[in-house]
């Protein structure tokens, strides 16, 4: 039997982070990032204590990795939107089809993001990584509702306000989402969502 190669080595190290990553995102969304240890993750994610501290220095690096991370995919995601054919209300119904798919599939990472605005026990890097990441994302939205409302598609009205009150209805959805033990058997659509903006 030959020895692994690096790059298999390489391979199994990346599977190894991302376990542990994947484990410590379902704890902080469950218990919070104040009641979660590295010991929880490291069983959680069914590798010892000694190799979680070898990825990973402590849980505010997990931490503001799973942030950066999530708000990272979710501005390439709007920005991916603004590039996408068809009319402003065709783009603002893709971006929210896929930010619904994204909280029915990872309701966690919706629940990871909202500590790092509300918590201040988050390390302070992670939490101005989330201020920074959400203008971007709120600014990139209302791009998309002030094009909506000149192409007279989206209801007129003050685009801040808009933006909050579309944010935060995902959001409420992604909560209930994350804390349910059976899903939903019928999660809204986009086109449900979308309503509220509708002209």
């Amino acid at each position: 039997m030959s020895p692994r190669t690096e790059e298999a080595n390489q391979h199994i190290r990346e599977e190894q982070k991302e376990r542990i990553l994947k484990a410590a995102q379902k704890l902080f969304a469950r218990k919070g990032f104040t009641d979660t240890k590295m010991t929880d993750i490291a069983v959680a994610a069914r590798v010892s204590y000694g190799l979680a501290y070898h990825y990973f220095v402590n849980k505010e690096e997990i931490f503001t990795r799973l942030v950066e991370s999530a708000l990272k995919n979710s501005i390439e995601l709007m920005q991916y939107a603004k590039r996408q054919p068809g009319t402003p209300w065709d783009r603002l119904h893709w971006l929210v089809s896929q930010i619904l798919e994204g909280a029915q599939r990872e309701p966690e990472s919706f629940m990871v993001i909202l500590q790092a605005f509300t918590n201040e026990a988050i390390p302070e890097e992670a939490r101005a990584i989330a201020r920074q990441q959400g203008e971007v994302s709120q600014a990139i939205l209302k791009q998309l509702i002030q094009e909506g409302q000149a192409a007279g598609q989206v209801v007129a009205g003050d685009p801040d306000q808009l933006v909050t009150a579309l944010s935060w209805c995902i959001t409420g959805m992604a909560l209930d989402m994350s804390f349910l033990e059976h899903p939903l058997p019928v999660f809204p659509s986009a086109d449900h969502v979308l309503r509220i903006l509708k002209a």
